[in-house]
């Protein structure tokens, strides 16, 4: 029974360490001596694609020429389409200064990582502002709202300029009877005709289609207050969403959805009634700052004891994880708990052979 317990255990580890938050990375040395740098983020449901091409290693090399730079959301994309939240450029963040500056895109990331803390994932990323601030953002997803991200966006020591996202509801093509409509406050409108301009009292606008690729919709909750102006310009396939800051703004939040397989008439009408209004008033009480609850750990350390990894590995990383709860450094911990896991992982495979 003991033995037939730990194979449940070792598959378990296996079948499970693979759907955690994490990054992929990737560097590679073009012909042209030139380096592509690339990662891959992954929530609980969605990744993101990030790509900058670089020549010095410090500053992306024309990030305006395409696949020089990618900040894509893989995010209620259909099978076999490339639709939904843009794959290529979902968000850019304009500081003007001087000049006008996609934060995103003018400098390389000093941080990207994932976490799982307490089953959220929770997605972090840091860039440099153009005269000595810091740009942050913080993605989260949590279980109950598979298909919403919520983002803070913090501006440290520098004002935010303009705040846009993209979208392709339902396909990037342009069949020749489909029209791209947004629903906002003021009405709906065709914005494949005329752009969109507007002062915002209500944090609530949809992307969908009339009369052909008409069962998707792309949603954004926003802070009105924190907006003076919102702009959607008339489009062909991308659609264009441009939030103008309010100056001094520490931080801006989003909660970033869509919904598929539905006739996007209802839905949308949804959205803009108590859909919309419980998503908004869960991203307002959310704890951006997350603390890791122990008992995760526990548990886990637990099973890798059970496993029968190295003792002097399990008590190292305890170490380490103790020291950082010790500081309240929670991508520290949560570091510790990947360690940890891939301890496991690396026990039950090599151990996995024992019962075959």
């Amino acid at each position: 029974m003991k033995r037939l317990a730990i194979f449940a255990l070792t598959a378990a580890v296996i079948g499970l360490s693979a759907v955690e938050p994490h990054v992929d990375m990737k560097t590679k040395k073009r012909a042209d001596g030139k380096t592509e740098i690339e990662r891959k983020v992954f929530f609980n449901n969605g990744q993101m694609n990030i790509k900058y091409v670089t020549a010095d290693g410090v500053k992306p090399f024309e990030n305006h020429k395409w696949n020089n730079y990618f900040f894509g959301l893989e995010f209620g994309r259909l099978p076999k389409t490339n639709g939904s939240w843009s794959i290529w450029h979902f968000f850019r963040c304009f500081e003007y200064n001087g000049r006008v500056s996609n934060l995103l895109a003018d400098s390389l990331p000093r941080q990207i990582s994932a976490n799982n803390i307490n089953g959220i994932a929770v997605i972090d990323m840091e860039y440099p502002s153009l005269k000595g601030g810091t740009l942050k953002l913080r993605m989260m997803q949590f279980p109950s709202h598979p298909n919403w991200i919520f983002m803070r966006v913090t501006a440290i020591n520098f004002n935010i300029w303009r705040l846009d996202f993209q979208a392709y509801p339902y396909q990037s093509d342009m069949p020749k009877d489909r029209e791209r409509h947004i629903r906002t406050e003021k009405g709906d409108f065709n914005v494949n005709k005329a752009t969109v301009k507007y002062i915002p009292a209500q944090p609530y606008l949809a992307l969908y289609n009339k009369f052909v690729q008409d069962t998707t919709a792309n949603y954004l909750i926003f802070q009105p207050a924190k907006i003076k102006m919102v702009e959607v310009p008339k489009c062909g396939a991308g659609v264009d969403i441009r939030l103008y800051a309010n100056k001094n703004i520490s931080h801006f939040d989003f909660a970033i959805g869509y919904r598929n397989n539905n006739p996007a008439s209802d839905s949308v009408s949804r959205f803009f009634g108590e859909d919309g209004d419980a998503v908004r008033k869960f991203m307002e009480g959310i704890d951006w700052n997350p603390k890791l609850s122990t008992a995760n750990f526990e548990k886990s350390f637990a099973e890798a004891k059970k496993l029968g990894v190295d003792a002097g590995k399990l008590a190292a990383v305890k170490k380490k994880y103790d020291a950082a709860m010790a500081k309240g450094d929670t991508t520290a911990a949560a570091n510790a708990e990947k360690e940890l896991e891939t301890l496991k992982k690396e026990k039950a495979v090599s151990g996995l052979s024992d019962f075959m």
